[in-house]
């Protein structure tokens, strides 16, 4: 039994050996965690979309409200207060430059990945702030003894409503809440004004409220519909490609994409005058593995000798399956001595590497490594390795040998 009573479910996520260890190892539980972390991934991966669509559409509503300021300003300039009318004016387009100048720093620095989260608050206050001098302004301008300037203004709260829905979409908190400023306040005035005519309208605006919430909804629920086919066809595509470059068995990079990958690494090291060196390596006597235990065994030998490959080499190495036991690595950076040291580490770690397989049968690999600094292209690299390591299989295996080296055997 288990006496590690208070491990928190994020220490197991990241430990699966650990939960293995303890005995609360079981498949379906590491399961249910990964669909949880790829759904929370999914859905974060939407919420920064979304901010980040906000950002890119939301400099023309606020230019419009602006445009519409003065033409509200102008409608009303013969039945209400001007100096009232002049404060709102210059209160809308202060808090109108404050939006664009936030905008234009988002689009100038254009956040990436989670540093876009950051910048939601700051967007929703502004965009608050803006619909609520919007809606308390047009309560403090209202001559309320005019119905036809109360009516004016009620299509401007209707209009307002209507850009709430159309531009702020994404994120459904702010369409409702900004909806609400829109329509709430002049509902209220409309239903208590006194005026049969008024509140009849207020109530077709009820109505209109509960239609825009309705619609919110509904394009909320499209919304996100789309954006998540969108990440999930982007995710198809990412694992399609890496289906299509990536070795099925060992998980290493494949030829073609090992070649592709190569042409650039070795061009880069060539253009800053750096060494590069290939290693190739075959392990031997592989066939015999396949004939006494099995092509499981070969399968599960090859994945460990990835495994170990991948576990020791550097993160800008680039390892390859060349084909059937043959395994490639390109090694930036580095002289052909380095790469010697390199393979021999490898060597004697797969030497001393115990493969556990079937019934109880056990066995370790040895492999014959090639290595090479010297060639003008990627291919002649490659090929001087594998000369290389022909050389050391015919000097009985398990040897490192390198292209044109005076030490031309270094083994241990």
């Amino acid at each position: 039994m288990c006496k590690h009573y208070n491990i928190r479910l994020s220490q197991i996520f990241h430990s699966p050996i650990i939960l293995c260890y303890t005995g609360y190892w079981h498949p379906s539980l590491f399961s249910s965690l990964l669909i949880g972390r790829a759904m929370e991934e999914k859905q974060k991966h939407i919420h920064i979309e979304k901010i980040k669509l906000l950002y890119l559409h939301s400099l023309i509503p606020v230019v419009l409200s602006g445009v519409a300021g003065f033409f509200l300003v102008a409608s009303l300039w013969s039945s209400a207060n001007h100096q009232h009318l002049l404060i709102w004016l210059a209160i809308t387009m202060t808090f109108a430059l404050v939006r664009i100048f936030l905008i234009s720093k988002f689009q100038r620095k254009k956040p990436q990945g989670d540093a876009v989260l950051k910048w939601e608050k700051p967007y929703a206050i502004s965009l608050m702030v803006v619909f609520l001098s919007w809606s308390a302004g047009l309560i403090w301008i209202m001559p309320r003894d005019n119905l036809s300037a109360v009516f004016i203004l009620n299509t401007f709260s209707i209009g307002l409503a209507g850009a709430a829905i159309s531009w702020y979409s994404p994120l459904r908190y702010l369409q409702m809440a900004t909806i609400s400023l829109a329509l709430i306040p002049m509902i209220i005035i409309l239903l208590t004004l006194g005026h049969e005519e008024t509140f009849w309208v207020g109530i077709a605006a009820c109505c209109m409220y509960v239609s825009c919430m309705i619609t919110s909804v509904l394009l909320q629920k499209t919304f996100n519909g789309n954006l998540e086919l969108a990440y999930d066809l982007d995710i198809a595509k990412k694992h399609a490609e890496d289906m299509a470059s990536t070795d099925a068995l060992t998980g290493l990079n494949n030829r073609r994409a090992f070649f592709d990958k190569a042409s650039l690494l070795f061009a880069y090291c060539k253009r800053n005058q750096e060494p590069i060196s290939a290693l190739m390596l075959d392990i031997d006597h592989f066939k015999k593995i396949n004939d006494s235990y099995g092509h499981a065994a070969g399968d599960i030998a090859l994945r460990n000798l990835a495994r170990l490959i991948k576990t020791n080499l550097r993160d800008s190495d680039l390892p390859c399956r060349f084909g059937g036991e043959e395994f490639a690595v390109l090694l930036p950076n580095t002289t052909a001595l380095e790469a010697v040291e390199m393979a021999n580490m490898l060597r004697k770690m797969m030497m001393t590497t115990i493969i556990a397989l079937a019934d109880e049968n056990a066995l370790s690999l040895t492999a014959s490594f090639g290595i090479s600094d010297d060639g003008t292209t990627v291919e002649d690299l490659l090929n001087n390795a594998d000369k290389a390591m022909y050389l050391a299989k015919n000097s009985g295996r398990n040897h490192v040998m390198a292209y044109r080296i005076e030490e031309a055997e270094l083994s241990v």
